[in-house]
């Protein structure tokens, strides 16, 4: 809950991976904002940012509803995990990104969300689980998030760097997943965030 608050606080306090004020630059596209949208937590080079729900339509092709190289940065908060096919969809979104452009997406932890159990028990629309370090799931999608990246990098040949982490600021390892800890909006993060530039 308010994972893009969360984010937001966190990124405004620390430059690691990359120079958020940086990322954060000119005109954005916020894909799945719920009711937690970029724009509650500005940085001073953000020119507009442009919400993108299921009210507008459909994100796994975003390309059918903007031209190419129409933002300066998108960002997804807890998006991908939705999507049928998350690299098809990756690489429909970089499209809309202008050279020297950020995506910026956070995804759920396999083993600090999801607890390694699927279904997921505490969203039943994920269709993808996410790890750093695991290589497989029960889900008919999992993402080793590094393997991905490179891949995607090196077939793509538009990504000029990219960057991961795991972010489990406030989170309770003792506690684990007998329940959602990220549930209160105050709460810790549970998620992996990978940044990419075009």
């Amino acid at each position: 809950m308010k994972e893009t608050s969360k984010a937001m606080r966190r990124r405004q306090k620390s430059d690691y991976p990359v120079d958020w004020k940086q990322v954060f630059q000119g005109r954005g596209l916020d894909v799945g904002p719920g009711n937690d949208p970029l724009t509650t937590l500005w940085f001073d080079g953000m020119s507009e940012v442009v919400l993108f729900d299921q009210q507008q339509g459909n994100a796994n092709r975003l390309s059918s509803y903007f031209l190419p190289e129409s933002f300066d940065f998108i960002h997804a908060s807890q998006s991908l995990e939705h999507m049928y096919d998350p690299t098809a969809c990756l690489k429909d979104w970089l499209t809309l990104v202008k050279k020297g452009g950020w995506v910026i997406c956070t995804v759920p932890s396999w083993e600090l969300y999801e607890g390694m159990i699927w279904p997921s028990r505490y969203n039943w629309d994920h269709k993808s689980t996410w790890s750093l370090s695991l290589n497989g799931s029960p889900a008919p999608i999992h993402i080793h998030v590094p393997k991905w990246l490179e891949r995607l990098r090196a077939e793509d040949g538009v990504i000029q760097e990219c960057y991961y982490q795991l972010c489990d600021e406030g989170y309770n390892y003792q506690l684990g997943t007998r329940l959602d800890q990220t549930f209160h909006p105050d709460g810790p993060e549970a998620f992996i965030e990978f940044v990419m530039r075009r």
